[in-house]
């Protein structure tokens, strides 16, 4: 794999072999061979361009010297990989100019050089504010590109003349980013709680959030719980209930406080991310995670090298941490099957814990859903005209979301490097659509159908596709198996060719694979060969039962083996 990529020679901004040797290592442990191409396209080109990351560090104050020191040795280690750290304090006038002096001790223990920006805003007479990061700023244009900012959160007023500390961290973070600043990759935020909470995950951490989709939700679910906490009500009138708030009325600020700063935190990203390109990605974990020596542990370093989570977020849930065993019987990665704990772990238990700390976001992509179980030409647009249904007044709507045909099939083409026959493959899906979900303009498409006995039918996903250059980008698989999942929590199946290369990643998103070949009924001998695995994806209350019905495994097994392809020319 290595050979191929170095075929030709790099060349290296960094100043040393060793940093080579380092990258070489770390990509050969942790990253595809899809993720090594990018990585290595967009930090180690040579380019003049330098990709920098910002960081946003809550309660600096509060942690062990050890775990700042381990900290800095990872701050290092970014640097020799080919990101570079921006630093904001956050505004607390009891402790900004403590976490600068922390700050410049963990920089220049990182053998980098800090430089102290008090003011990180100007507003000018006319009230417009310029960022300290702008390129046409002094710190850009006196030759200080080398060294690492540490800016701390204060507006200066040029109609005055004076600075004061900003009480709007969001405002102050928004307006930094705007402008002609330099190219920012990535958005950390480090912190004492970790990413941001998920009741789906027993309150461990989201994953993977899709900030187009997921913002409102989540800022709507958050800003609810504050508000319950901060009315202090008890469960109920009974005296042991009310006497429950008074005694954990210390308890219950503390988690007040945190569920404000989870909230901070979401709309910091969303409004940083949506300053810089569509590709960069925000993290939030752990300052102790974050300083975690580990490549495949350390939340950071796996983020810059893959552009993804520790885990996949698309996982089912209640898979079995450590239960895959490779050919030897071996247990395979902890990771790649898991089972989050009944109770929060707390992040100081082991390293692995980095998993259900950290939170991945990016901006995201818009995401769309046609629940249509009939395409016609009121709800699609280039429907050739045999699927025209007649116009009654029930089926015209002016407003409808309306699916793009022709985009429709291409992603269709693209993603399978094949023509679709459109024709026959409505004639076969059309009338039994469970929904079309489409990702950005055509970027990624799911189509699920209603398969088997009209009596008992079961989800099936018929087609899964992605362009090309965005395949392992962005997490759209991850987003469309999400919503999958999300749509149809009980059961969903679909079938993929034996020598897919996807097909360990369509294995550990499900709960039982077959092969197509087998007898079916050896009563009847139905075997036939097929080319296809089928895989089946099923809660464990739907799951248990299902495996254990042979009637309707072949049910499954007819139904899918038995559809036929929709490719021209075959």
């Amino acid at each position: 794999m290595w050979k191929r990529i170095f075929a030709h020679g790099l060349k290296y901004d960094q100043p040393n072999a060793s940093s080579k040797n380092l990258i070489l290592s770390v990509l050969n442990t942790t990253a595809t061979k899809r993720e090594a191409k990018d990585y290595l396209s967009k930090y180690t080109n040579g380019s003049q361009e330098h990709n920098y990351c910002l960081f946003f560090i809550r309660d600096l104050h509060k942690i062990a010297p050890a775990i700042l020191s381990q900290f800095s040795s990872v701050l290092k280690r970014l640097g020799m990989l080919g990101l570079r750290p921006m630093f904001v304090i956050p505004p607390s006038p009891s402790h900004v100019n403590i976490q600068a002096e922390l700050l410049d001790s963990i920089v220049t223990e990182a053998d980098l050089r800090p430089l102290h920006l008090k003011e990180g805003l100007t507003k000018s007479r006319t009230g417009l504010y310029h960022s300290a990061f702008s390129q046409q700023s002094r710190f850009f244009n006196t030759g200080n590109s080398n060294f690492i900012p540490i800016v701390k959160p204060y507006v200066y007023n040029e109609e005055t003349a004076s600075e004061f500390m900003t009480k709007d961290v969001v405002k102050f973070m928004d307006c930094l980013c705007q402008g002609d600043i330099p190219h920012i990759d990535k958005f950390f935020i480090l912190n004492k709680t970790g990413g941001i909470p998920s009741g789906e995950r027993n309150d461990n951490a989201h994953v993977f959030i899709n900030l187009s989709q997921e913002l409102n939700h989540l800022s709507s679910s958050l800003s609810h719980n504050i508000s319950t906490l901060s009315k202090r009500e008890p469960r109920s009138q009974n005296l042991l209930h009310r006497m429950e708030v008074y005694v954990k009325k210390d308890e219950i600020s503390s988690l007040e406080c945190e569920y404000h700063d989870h909230l901070e935190d979401l709309l910091l990203m969303d409004t940083v991310l949506s300053n810089l390109a569509p590709t960069a990605t925000g993290l939030i974990t752990t300052i102790k995670a974050a300083a975690l020596s580990s490549d495949r542990k350390n939340p950071l370093v796996y983020n810059l090298l893959t552009d993804r989570s520790l885990i996949s977020s698309s996982l089912p849930r209640f898979k079995k941490k450590g239960s895959e065993r490779d050919s030897t019987g071996n247990l395979l990665d902890d990771h790649a099957w898991y089972e989050l704990p009944s109770q929060p772990v707390n992040a100081t238990t082991s390293n692995s814990d980095a998993v259900l700390v950290t939170t991945v976001l990016k901006k995201g992509v818009h995401i769309k859903t046609y629940d249509y179980k009939t395409l016609t030409q009121f709800n699609s647009v280039g429907l050739p005209r045999e699927f025209h249904v007649p116009e009654t007044g029930e089926n015209f709507s002016g407003n409808v979301p309306k699916l793009d045909i022709s985009k429709f099939k291409s992603i269709i083409d693209q993603s399978f490097k094949r023509s679709l026959d459109l024709r026959d493959y409505l004639n076969r899906i059309n009338g039994k659509i469970a929904t079309i979900i489409v990702i950005g303009d055509y970027e990624g498409i799911a189509i699920l159908t209603y398969e088997g006995s009209k009596e008992n039918p079961f989800v099936y996903l018929d087609k899964f596709a992605v362009l090309p250059h965005l395949k392992g980008s962005l997490g759209i698989s991850d987003i469309i198996f999400n919503l999958m999942f999300k749509k149809f929590p009980n059961e969903i199946l679909w079938r993929s060719r034996k020598d897919n290369v996807v097909n360990k990643w369509y294995f550990q998103r499900s709960v039982a694979v077959l092969d197509l070949s087998i007898d079916l009924n050896p009563e009847h001998s139905d075997k036939k060969q097929s080319q296809f695995k089928l895989f089946y994806y099923g809660n464990p209350q739907y799951a248990k039962k299902t495996l254990r019905d042979k009637t309707r495994l072949r049910e499954f097994m007819k139904s899918v083996r038995d559809i036929k392809p929709s490719w021209e020319n075959e």
